[in-house]
């Protein structure tokens, strides 16, 4: 695989990457690491050593460290990726900044907008690089959406439709993994799926979604232990969405681990004044769209993508890594940021709000 980079002139030569977590996802952030022209993957630190190791011999990584601050110390890394249960991500942030290493932190920011915003002021005035990880901004459907909005051609946005669904949890005794613990986790699907479509949402449209009312469920509240035995699970395994942007637009999302039949099922319908458009994520390199000469009534077509929008899953799932990278090297700032990452994190805060309150909340940030 291999991830597009702009590089660019800086007095730093290479980018030292140490890559923090060895679950599923390190994977990616280890190879867009790699395969970038002016960066290495230097370590993969878990504090559970043997994972660690597995993912640095996967992807032939030297090293592999278990103590986090062994890491921070290494002269050759200049930059961490945070990749573990969101429980953790502020205080490896923090200690990573207070170190002088650029950080890119997985999406959700953290536990809580407190937390959050804890990052976000240890980032502040620091001159280093920082981002979060929303990877759904890449695919080609969605960069071309975002211009089509931007241009206008859409007019003034009424409606937004998205949802972000899976069906991976329906098995009642499927075990109790991190994600459903809301120590470790702070939400359930709200989080580690539902922040997604939001983000997506408000990136296309240029808008902040600015009141929210929402309805959480817990459809399992309880699964088997490794141990043994059950233990509960204290997150939402489904969530209903209605948004008020800045504008005014409607927007209705939800996001589900109980869809049967659905891998992964991410769609997001936007209409407005003058057209509208829709993408589905299992067709990324097609837009449905309402609008010009693509324009019929009653019904929307598929537009080409143009080819300057395109890229592969390949590409997109280590975007954001090769994007943090090339920040470095030119000096620069990132997009998605900790400023994204704050934003997000309060709107997650005020649907949970809003979930216990049965009322419309007011997003904080």
């Amino acid at each position: 695989m291999f991830w597009l980079s702009t590089g660019g002139d800086a007095e730093l030569d290479r980018v030292g990457v140490g890559i923090v977590g060895s679950g599923l996802w390190s994977g990616f952030y280890v190879t867009a690491s790699q395969q970038h022209r002016r960066a290495d993957a230097v370590a993969v630190c878990n504090p559970n050593l043997a994972s660690a190791e597995r993912l640095a011999k996967r992807h032939g990584v030297a090293r592999a460290v278990a103590d986090y601050s062994e890491l921070l110390a290494s002269d050759d890394l200049d930059a961490v990726a945070i990749v573990t249960p969101n429980d953790s991500h502020a205080d490896l942030a923090v200690a990573a900044l207070e170190a002088g290493k650029h950080v890119l932190c997985e999406k959700p920011m953290a536990l809580s907008l407190a937390e959050a915003q804890r990052m976000q002021a240890a980032a502040d005035g620091s001159g280093l690089v920082t981002g979060i990880n929303f990877t759904w901004r890449h695919p080609a459907a969605a960069r071309y959406a975002r211009d089509i909005v931007a241009s206008g051609e859409l007019g003034r946005i009424y409606h937004l439709f998205g949802c972000f669904q899976q069906g991976w949890l329906r098995d009642h005794n499927a075990p109790r993994v991190w994600r459903l613990q809301r120590a470790k986790t702070g939400t359930g699907t709200l989080g580690d799926i539902g922040s997604h479509i939001l983000d997506l949402a408000e990136w296309v449209t240029g808008q902040h979604i600015r009141s929210v009312v929402a309805d959480l469920e817990t459809f399992v509240d309880e699964r088997p232990l490794p141990e043994g035995g059950r233990g509960p699970v204290d997150v939402d395994d489904a969530a209903s969405v209605l948004a008020r942007f800045d504008d005014g637009a409607m927007g209705t999302f939800t996001s589900s681990r109980y869809v049967p039949g659905q891998g992964m099922d991410q769609r997001l319908e936007i209409y407005g004044e003058k057209g509208a458009l829709s993408m589905d994520f299992n067709d990324q390199q097609n837009l449905r769209v309402s609008i010009g000469r693509f324009a019929r009534e009653g019904q929307m077509i598929s537009a080409p993508i143009p080819a300057r929008f395109g890229t592969t899953p390949e590409r997109y799932l280590g975007q954001n890594v090769t994007n943090f990278i090339d920040a470095i090297l030119q000096g620069e700032a990132m997009s998605p940021s900790f400023a994204d990452g704050v934003h997000n994190q309060a709107l997650l805060d005020a649907v949970v709000q809003s979930g216990q309150d049965r009322a419309w909340v007011d997003v904080a940030v």
